[in-house]
């Protein structure tokens, strides 16, 4: 009697844990440190003991090099004449800081009212934009104009504009009397360039200078 046949059996496959490919340290994402706004705003200012240079270059208020001293004898300087070590440069290469021997309160209040005026001055190069509609109603109007009296009064200068599409042309009469007002409204803050709303091709414009 003949023997049944028998299939051959599939060898059984071991499972192994899959295996993640090496990467080198370089090849990972590096942290990113968080710098606040107040960080980016204002850099930081190396003042007397914070000065960890062995070597330091001394100026006086008046922009006289005194001499370069030691770190203690600079601090001592300071000490004598009840003022302070503020550094204004640091070599890496000679390890040498320059500082201004100066009051450092004094200092910092100069500097702010200087950054102070930079501000301003950049501001009043600077142009906000506003749009109304020549039907805007009371309300939504009053908005825009409290918006633009805080613009003025930060130093920006402010053009509003009505701009103007097809039909809409009718209502140029209305246009220039919305104009009129906020020029108006905003006379205690603002100056007008011209006397009268500047008419352009599809728009009336008026732009405000602060004061």
């Amino acid at each position: 009697m003949p023997q049944p046949t028998r299939s051959p059996s599939k060898p059984q496959q071991s499972w192994s844990r899959p295996t993640t490919p090496f990467r080198p340290a370089s090849a990972w994402p590096r942290p990113v440190r968080m710098v606040s706004a107040q960080d980016r705003r204002a850099p930081m200012v190396f003042v007397n003991e914070n000065i960890k240079a062995p070597n330091i270059i001394v100026i006086d208020e008046e922009g006289t090099n005194l001499w370069t001293f030691p770190r203690r004898r600079a601090l001592e300087i300071a000490e004598e004449q009840g003022k302070d070590l503020v550094q204004m440069k640091y070599d890496q290469e000679t390890m040498t800081s320059t500082v201004k021997l100066l009051d450092y309160g004094k200092y910092m209040y100069l500097k702010w009212k200087e950054d102070k005026e930079k501000k301003k001055s950049q501001k009043a190069n600077a142009l906000k934009e506003v749009k109304i509609n020549y039907a805007i109603g009371e309300n939504d109007l009053q908005l825009k104009i409290k918006k633009a009296k805080e613009m003025l009064q930060d130093g920006y200068n402010v053009k509003f504009f009505i701009k103007l599409r097809g039909r809409e042309k009718i209502y140029a009469g209305k246009a220039v009397e919305k104009l009129a007002f906020v020029k108006l409204a905003l006379a205690d803050v603002g100056r007008p360039q011209f006397e009268y709303p500047k008419q352009e091709v599809q728009w009336y414009s008026m732009i405000l200078f602060n004061k």
